[in-house]
């Protein structure tokens, strides 16, 4: 997954981006994006800013990039644009000259991905950037190189060597005798073999047998490769062209040769084919090899040959905090260790491949059945679960693996990428560390999450969420004492959304954070017009917190500062509930706003308490007021005498710390008697009344 600047996740979903993301990031290492929609609406990644040569006080346009291509490449690239969308094409692939404000130029390559809608516009694009102007030097380079070699071949303008046959005699240059380490003077008297003196002994068999046959079928030409040792003992690759000139017989009577030095050369091709299929951190094979290889496989199946084979991706569990808490350059010291320890583990025949962050992919060509594939991904687990030695620190790491097999699971080599991908994120949500097959079930479920994180944040823009109200009553005296505020989302077209089904998404996505903001302030302005009249008697408003809001980052306190001073609500009116599993956390940054929260008037409480990993300790050590008895406790009384005695013992902990405390899910009389004569003071139920919408806790007030 990407973490992207905040600007990208208004957007579009995370899962949504993080798909598009990772299609428009296929066949380069991607270093920046840009997004842009139907409105003309730009967002670039601070990474794409500085390919671009823009600060990040820019705000840069669609106009503005095609303003920054070359002017002599801007129609070709309109012209080119207009095509592929009118066709619409999904996926768009070019490389662009780009002059930047500096007036320096830099190669582009972009690779977009558009979204249309069902009428054919264009509805949302992502694009990877990669500057490529290392590569476009390094390949023109290559062709200058090329270049030159040929025109000295024509010329005879590299060291250059004669072979007379008639006067049985042999001419080296200068130039010739130093690329070769040969001595000045160095002379040759007669037969073929003496004229490959020039070609090291071990390699020159094969050479003279070229010569043979070219002088047997009247070659003209013949181009041979070798390699020497040069005066400090590094190996230098050579080139070498010959031209064998007969007799009107047909007989050879001499023989022209060059001869260059074409280490560098060589070099840059090494250099250009690593940057296209390899991965820098872990020298592994890149996803491009990875689906070249794929398209092999495939190709043999086409062909009538066996071709069913398995494929593995796998992640690393939890690797960001091996980057936040050793370093990143631990982080790729252990990228390293885990590409080697898995390339350990399989066969000369597996391909083993780094896709991007903590993710591997392994192609296993030989495995055809699922336990068979099974199998192989135990095995894996196996190797990675010994720890890592990261400068004198041993790390443990687990990883999840999702299983995919040909072509039962994929036919194509991106369909079966993805599905294991699916099978992956299934895998990670299942609890990590353990291995799950693709099903067509994974897409149906990733496609309707997909299509619900699209809504979601479009329902965000479009203001489709509200709060209902949940009243709050005094068991003793069965008065109205306040409200939780609850989030609804109404969807045009599906209606009204279970919170169990957007509230996780938001969640995952990071959107939670910008929906409690708006929650804190709704619900501060409902407070505030409710106590207007009643400043001898007034109510509380209960708002649920996301451990997200109070992540790195995000500060929850000026958040809250901001609701209370924007509604003229009091902070004695405003109890801000979160979960025990932050506090369990054990974060000071945490403690730290609860306690500056606490400080300003308003109450802490601790929601569902009793359902996680309690550990009381924290009741003594933070400014908690207010325990929250959890429904599923409460839906059982009076009659089960477990949950009787559970909730007994939370109300007893409650009291001895002079805590309030509040019972969820009240549904019958007995219910409210029982906790009422168990010392619980508040409870909020179907009861006492359902979530209501602003207008009717209004009338509720007003009777």
């Amino acid at each position: 997954m990407h973490p992207e600047p905040q600007a990208l996740h208004a957007l579009l979903p995370a899962r949504a981006l993080d798909a598009l993301y990772e299609e428009s990031a296929r066949g380069l290492d991607a270093i920046g994006h840009l997004s842009w929609d139907e409105t003309g609406a730009l967002h670039a990644t601070p990474a794409a800013l500085q390919i671009l040569g823009l600060r990040a006080s820019d705000t840069p346009s669609v106009r503005g990039l095609l303003a920054m291509v070359r002017r002599s490449r801007q129609a070709a690239l309109m012209t080119a644009w207009t095509d592929a969308v009118g066709m619409r094409q999904r996926r768009i692939e070019m490389e662009l000259p780009c002059v930047l404000a500096s007036g320096v130029l830099r190669h582009v390559r972009t690779i977009a991905v558009v979204e249309y809608t069902p009428l054919g516009k264009v509805r949302q694009v992502v694009a990877a950037l990669q500057d490529v102007t290392l590569a476009q030097a390094l390949s023109t380079a290559l062709t200058a190189a090329e270049g030159r070699l040929e025109e000295a071949q024509q010329m005879a303008d590299f060291g250059s060597w004669e072979w007379d046959f008639q006067r049985n005699r042999a001419i080296y240059s200068a130039e010739a005798l130093r690329i070769t380490g040969m001595s000045h003077g160095a002379t040759v008297s007669s037969g073929l073999d003496q004229a490959a003196a020039l070609i090291p002994a071990e390699q020159r068999d094969a050479v003279i047998e070229m010569f043979k046959r070219a002088v047997r079928d009247r070659l003209p030409t013949v181009r041979y490769d070798y390699h020497v040792a040069d005066a400090a003992g590094q190996r230098r690759e050579l080139h070498g062209r010959a031209k064998l000139v007969y007799d009107g017989g047909g007989k050879l009577r001499r023989m022209l040769g060059t001869i260059q030095d074409v280490t560098e050369l060589r070099d840059y091709r090494r250099q250009v084919h690593s940057l296209a299929f390899f991965d820098p951190v872990t020298a592994l094979p890149n996803r491009s090899w990875l689906v070249e290889r794929l398209h092999q496989a495939l190709s043999q199946g086409a062909q009538g040959h066996s071709a069913e084979f398995g494929m593995l991706m796998l992640g690393l569990d939890q690797f960001k905090k091996v980057n936040d808490s050793l370093g990143h350059s631990a982080g790729d010291e252990l990228l390293k260790l885990v590409g080697a320890r898995l390339s350990n583990s399989m066969r000369e025949t597996d391909v083993v491949a780094r896709l991007t962050g903590d993710t591997f992919a392994i192609l296993a060509p030989e495995v055809r059945q699922a336990d068979a594939l099974a199998r192989v991904a135990s095995k894996l687990l196996q190797a990675l679960s010994a720890p890592f030695d990261l400068n004198g620190t041993d790390v443990f790491v687990t990883a999840s693996i999702g299983a995919a097999l040909y072509p039962s699971d994929g036919n194509s080599a991106e369909a079966l990428l993805q599905h294991a991908d699916a099978a992956l994120s299934h895998a990670k949500g299942r609890g990590r560390n353990n291995v799950q097959f693709y099903s067509p079930q994974l897409t149906a479920q990733a496609s309707h999450r997909l299509m619900l994180e699209s809504e979601l944040r479009r329902g965000v823009e479009r203001q489709e969420l509200l709060l209902h109200y949940q009243p709050k009553f005094d068991l003793m005296t069965q008065k109205l004492v306040g409200a939780e505020a609850l989030m609804r989302w109404c969807q045009p077209q599906r209606g009204m959304v279970s919170p169990m089904s957007f509230i996780p998404l938001a969640e995952e996505t990071g959107l939670i954070v910008r929906m409690g903001t708006w929650a804190l302030h709704e619900a501060c302005h409902a407070v505030s017009s409710w106590n207007r009249e009643r400043s001898n008697d007034p109510l509380k408003i209960a708002v649920n917190l996301s451990a997200r809001q109070f992540a790195e980052g995000h500060n929850i306190v000026e958040a809250v500062q901001g609701a209370l001073a924007a509604s003229a609500c009091e902070p004695r009116w405003l109890e801000l509930e979160i979960t025990e599993s932050l506090l369990l956390d054990g974060s000071e940054g945490v403690r730290q706003s609860l306690e500056a929260l606490a400080a300003m008037g308003i109450t802490i409480a601790i929601d569902d308490f009793g359902t996680g990993y309690s550990a009381l300790g924290y009741l003594t050590r933070l400014p908690v007021q207010t325990l929250k008895i959890d429904r599923s406790f409460v839906s059982e009384l009076p009659h089960n005498g477990k949950s009787a005695e559970l909730v007994k013992a939370i109300v007893s902990v409650g009291r001895s710390l002079n805590m309030a405390l509040v019972a969820e899910g009240v549904e019958t009389v007995e219910q409210a008697e029982y906790l009422k004569n168990a010392g619980c003071h508040l409870a909020q139920g179907y009861l006492f009344g359902r979530p209501l919408e602003m207008a009717a806790f209004d009338k509720l007030l007003s009777s």
